[in-house]
């Protein structure tokens, strides 16, 4: 039996008296439904029945102001529970929901186990019940109910994706995900899949205006021949050439290992943009690069001369 604690506003005796004429309701709610269920029985298991079922119920219930289907369900559970195996200090709803177990004689014998503490038991309640069969409860308790139970109401993708962006909010929420390798497991997965997406629309878009797809690089993994950079005798090579061949190298392993990092990383859009602004100036250096070494010239456009200018170079 649960314990009796008045809530604010309430006399403890003033509350006591309450509790136990709900209590007593009760009781009498579960005897008449098992009372009705046991007359149903009794009726559409006589030998002299000679209607069916359906229609023998539906007369019934129109006589006594009841719902069929209902009646119905107090027989199923009633057959269910023989009159010597019932608890009546134990509620009809109870009964209901243990009705289809096997071993529910068993079960309602004993109180169920506090879901919070093992140890301990608590009195039979629907949510025990529930518990019993391993549905979810009404009224979650256990971190493992609570979640389970946001996850029920959060089936819809788009209702889950905003709950997450406002949990987001909470930097502490954020914090202790982080920490789980599946959070960021399926943080790296999202942004690869974000990736492909990014890169299928670009693809679209090039078709779309006529353009050719960028050379695909190789993967640093891959084993099939690829093309390599003619080697030089560094004996007869200009200083400024072997410098700008040891700046390439340099780079190229510098951003393999960077590149690699991402997927550990959650990019947002500002540092995507920061991203692809940077590999634009880096594409336009390596085309004035090579513009030097076909023609000799050192000129540059004005928007390259204003870039370097920028970053602390010295523009020509």
């Amino acid at each position: 039996m649960v314990d009796v604690i008045s809530p604010p506003g309430f006399k403890s005796d003033e509350w006591q008296a309450y509790v136990e004429k709900g209590r007593r309701l009760v009781k009498q709610i579960t005897e008449a439904k098992f009372e009705l269920g046991d007359t149903l029985t009794e009726m559409l298991d006589s030998p002299s029945r000679t209607g069916e079922v359906e229609t023998i119920t539906r007369a019934y219930a129109e006589q006594i102001d009841a719902n069929p289907s209902t009646l119905l369900h107090y027989r199923y559970v009633a057959k269910a529970w023989p009159v010597a195996m019932r608890r009546l200090d134990v509620s009809w709803s109870v009964h209901a929901r243990l009705a289809a177990e096997p071993d529910r004689f068993r079960m309602i014998r004993d109180e169920p186990p506090d879901p919070i503490n093992p140890e301990e038991s608590v009195p039979w309640t629907e949510d025990e019940a529930l518990r019993a069969r391993h549905f979810m409860p009404a009224h979650p308790k256990t971190p493992v109910e609570r979640i389970a139970k946001v996850k029920h109401i959060l089936r819809d993708t788009d209702e889950a994706a905003e709950a997450i962006a406002q949990l987001a909010e909470r930097t502490e929420v954020i914090d202790t995900a982080i920490e789980d390798p599946r959070f960021r497991q399926a943080v790296r997965e999202a942004n690869r899949q974000r990736g492909r997406k990014i890169e299928e629309r670009a693809s679209e878009a090039r078709a779309f205006a006529g353009l050719s797809e960028p050379n695909p690089q190789p993967h640093p993994n891959e084993t099939h021949p690829t093309k390599t950079t003619p080697a030089v005798d560094y004996r007869d090579t200009p200083s400024a050439v072997l410098k700008i061949l040891g700046v390439a190298t340099s780079f190229c392993v510098s951003m393999q290992n960077a590149v690699l990092l991402l997927q550990t990383e959650t990019c947002d859009e500002t540092a995507i943009a920061a991203v692809s602004e940077s590999m634009r100036k880096v594409r336009s250096i390596c085309d004035w690069c090579e513009h030097v070494l076909t023609t000799g010239k050192t000129d540059m456009d004005s928007a390259l001369a204003e870039m370097l200018r920028d970053e602390g170079g010295h523009g020509q």
